[in-house]
């Protein structure tokens, strides 16, 4: 999945998430044939912090246990969190925009 226009550490990035993992990230992303894409409109992504409640689907998934404090960077596992305002609104894995 192709994630657009993510504030990351006080920067529009965007990042690619790909068998439970970041992949890549950058600007300008090209989106692959069978890519789902989601746009974020500056919202910002962070770590899943482990006290994240998580449906059992996503947790089902999850290839690592959530991580605490640290930066996203390509390998970093999936769940992650989506916020606005300071309020979280989401949850991100490889699967959210199918």
């Amino acid at each position: 999945m192709l994630i657009r226009n993510a504030m990351i550490d006080g920067r529009l990035t965007d990042l690619r998430l790909k068998h439970g993992r970041v992949q890549e990230m950058g600007s300008g992303l090209a989106k692959s044939l069978y890519e789902s894409d989601l746009e974020l409109a500056g919202d910002e992504l962070r770590l899943c912090a482990p006290d994240t409640l998580l449906s059992r689907s996503v947790r089902r998934r999850m290839t690592a246990p959530p991580q605490m404090g640290g930066h996203i960077m390509p390998g970093t596992p999936a769940p992650l969190t989506r916020w606005r305002d300071g309020v979280m609104i989401g949850v991100i894995d490889e699967h959210t925009a199918d």
